[in-house]
């Protein structure tokens, strides 16, 4: 009778969390639950097969770490699954080689190999959460591992119940819980031996948490539910109010391609700045306040650079891009083989060809001497040295692309987003939206006109 109601505590508080939380409606569900073979997996993965709404599969990941250990891990998830007759993916990692190729440490190696395979499955088997076994002692020593390293009150607030396809149902229950939990119900798990290694940190955290008796315990972790609670409530008025700074600061913004010009002459208005600045830019990977600080007054043109995005400051204010796409642009290069199938293809810019046009009835128009046009055409961005003719420009003529850029006081954005139509031989015929090389100019001989409509 006793585990019996124990169960059916359990089975309530998940199907609470399910169902009352996270989906509104009653039909059955697709999961995928990341069992690693300890504790924690193996108590959730019995939990959800007794949720009749819930069809639950399985994703295993063998990370090579712990030789004989991590293959009977493996073979134990399998047979697990195969006695249950549930799905069961598993997917072979080679940890210590991807962690010296891209200089990670063995842990956040193991975080990013697990998760983007996560993410994958989702996609393949559209899986309407990936089912995490974290518990309460997790968001715990989650909690002191980041006051260790040093965090904001985001770091706090321990491991988030749901973000995006995650979701972790064992949350509120204590490491003691789930044990007893598994012991009533005669739930079998495999042990993992580098849990005992105190060369990890959280390991540590673990071991002295560990050493305080039953009533301290308790003590300890309604105490920090409680902190953690409060950090929650104190984060989401935080949020509000950076939130609210984001659109009185935003002069525009996009999403594709990302694109945000911000006013930063507004910044100095801001106190703490350290802590906005930190707030409104760490999430694009701005982490160095000084730098951001001193970006401010910089001249138009500085930038910092992140390794996904970029921001320039142009003029008064700053534009924040992902300065991939930029470099994309740097080294794109599109071919015009043949006007007649030129209008068919996709350039980055909207743009038609005509033959012999009427002028009157066309926009933004520019006319070439089609005679001086040699096949292939090319469609790039400026590269050092380029230089051109301007159209009716008086004395010699000639003028360093970098140069007619400074005169018009092209921000660096604008200087590596302006595409430009190249001839066969190489001359630059026309810098897009902004002047056509005088070399190109239609003039009185000029038999036959090509029209470019931007």
């Amino acid at each position: 009778m006793k585990i019996k109601l124990y169960h059916h505590f359990f089975l309530d508080k998940i199907k609470k969390y399910f169902f009352s939380n996270l989906i509104k409606n009653k039909k059955r569900k697709k999961v995928c639950v990341a069992v690693s073979g300890g504790l924690d997996s193996m108590v959730l993965i019995n939990l959800l097969l007794d949720i009749p709404e819930i069809e639950p599969e399985v994703a295993h990941c063998n990370f090579s770490l712990r030789n004989k250990e991590s293959n009977e891990d493996e073979i134990f998830i399998k047979n697990f699954c195969v006695q249950k007759n549930i799905v069961c993916h598993v997917k072979k990692f080679d940890t210590l080689y991807f962690s010296k190729k891209h200089k990670l440490s063995i842990q956040m190696s193991a975080r990013k190999l697990r998760y983007d395979w996560f993410k994958k499955l989702v996609k393949i088997n559209s899986y309407e959460y990936i089912v995490l076994g974290h518990h309460f002692d997790d968001s715990i020593e989650t909690f002191f591992l980041n006051a260790f390293r040093g965090t904001g009150i985001k770091g706090l607030l321990g491991i988030p119940k749901k973000n995006e396809k995650f979701i972790r149902p064992l949350s509120n229950f204590t490491k003691k819980e789930i044990l007893h939990y598994a012991k009533i119900k005669n739930i079998k798990w495999r042990s993992d031996s580098s849990n005992q290694e105190m060369k990890y940190l959280r390991n540590k955290i673990r071991s002295i948490l560990s050493t305080f008796d039953t009533f301290y315990s308790f003590s300890i972790h309604n105490g920090l539910q409680k902190t953690i609670n409060h950090l929650y409530d104190e984060n989401f008025l935080i949020e509000k109010k950076i939130e609210e700074v984001r659109k009185e600061l935003t002069i525009e913004k996009k999403y594709d391609p990302f694109f945000w010009k911000i006013k930063c002459k507004n910044f100095k208005n801001l106190q703490p700045l350290s802590f906005y600045l930190f707030k409104l830019f760490s999430p694009y990977g701005f982490n160095d306040i000084k730098s951001m600080e001193n970006l401010i007054d910089a001249q138009s043109g500085k930038q910092l650079i992140s390794k996904n995005y970029r921001i320039i400051k142009n003029r008064n204010d700053w534009i924040l891009i992902s300065h991939q796409l930029l470099l994309e642009n740097k080294k794109k290069t599109y071919m015009i083989t043949d006007l007649k199938v030129a209008n068919q293809i996709s350039f980055p810019i909207n743009m038609k060809f005509f033959y012999n046009p009427e002028k009157k009835n066309k926009k933004d128009l520019f006319l070439i001497d089609f005679k001086k046009i040699q096949f292939p055409l090319l469609l790039r961005t400026w590269r050092k040295g380029d230089f051109f003719y301007p159209f009716n420009m008086k004395g010699k003529g000639r003028k360093k692309l970098s140069k007619y850029y400074k005169d018009k006081k092209f921000s660096l954005l604008e200087k590596e987003n302006t595409w430009l139509l190249i001839n066969g031989n190489g001359y630059i015929i026309l810098i897009i939206k902004n002047c056509l090389d005088n070399r190109f100019k239609v003039t009185e001989k000029t038999k036959k006109i090509l029209g470019i409509q931007i």
